[in-house]
């Protein structure tokens, strides 16, 4: 995810134009800015500030999930922001950035992980939760804000919702599917992969 955000840094403007979310894309046929715009940044500041969040998040849950599986959620969470935009937040004509992704990860692991209520995570997943709900009741609380930059608060809102939403999805296919093989079988919640432990 850093290696591809940075390049397509590299190409800008050229690669925003191409890539962001635009609320007409669906007129043009261009579905790719389904993903697409969750790796496009406005600047560098902003690419940098984002990619540390997400090395952040990933010391905190990364091992929550093994690579295939995260690979497949990532491009279910962006879709899911990207769509919640479209439908739901008609107002916003264009989108860029990671931080919708980030919340919606972040969320996802911290769900995965939670294996009991007392677990120090579960302080972490209702601060994020928190952190939702004052974004949308007061606007975005973020460094970015403090810039002349708009912030879409919406896509942190639609980011935690389906993270919430796939997390708890994968708990359920583990009590389905812990005597199967497949993507979310033995080991879907282990740390190491190799066991059902948490």
């Amino acid at each position: 995810m850093s290696v591809i955000a940075l390049v397509v840094a590299v190409f800008q403007p050229e690669a925003s134009s191409f890539l962001q979310y635009r609320n007409d894309f669906h007129q043009s046929g261009e579905i790719w800015r389904l993903i697409s715009a969750h790796f496009v940044h406005l600047d560098w500041p902003h690419l940098l500030l984002n990619l540390s969040g997400l090395w952040l998040l990933w010391s905190l849950v990364g091992r929550a999930l093994n690579a295939d599986q995260w690979l497949l959620l990532i491009v279910l969470l962006s879709v899911s922001i990207t769509v919640g935009l479209k439908v739901v937040a008609k107002e916003v004509d264009w989108y860029v950035g990671l931080s919708g992704l980030l919340y919606g990860m972040l969320s996802l692991g911290l769900v995965v992980k939670i294996g009991e209520f007392k677990s120090p995570l579960t302080l972490v997943l209702a601060l994020v939760l928190l952190k939702a709900a004052l974004d949308s009741l007061y606007g975005p609380l973020t460094l970015m804000a403090m810039t002349d930059q708009r912030v879409v608060a919406d896509a942190h809102i639609f980011g935690v919702f389906a993270g919430c939403c796939f997390g708890l999805l994968c708990r359920f296919c583990i009590v389905r599917k812990n005597k199967k093989p497949g993507p979310f079988g033995p080991g879907f919640l282990s740390e190491s992969g190799r066991d059902g432990r948490i």
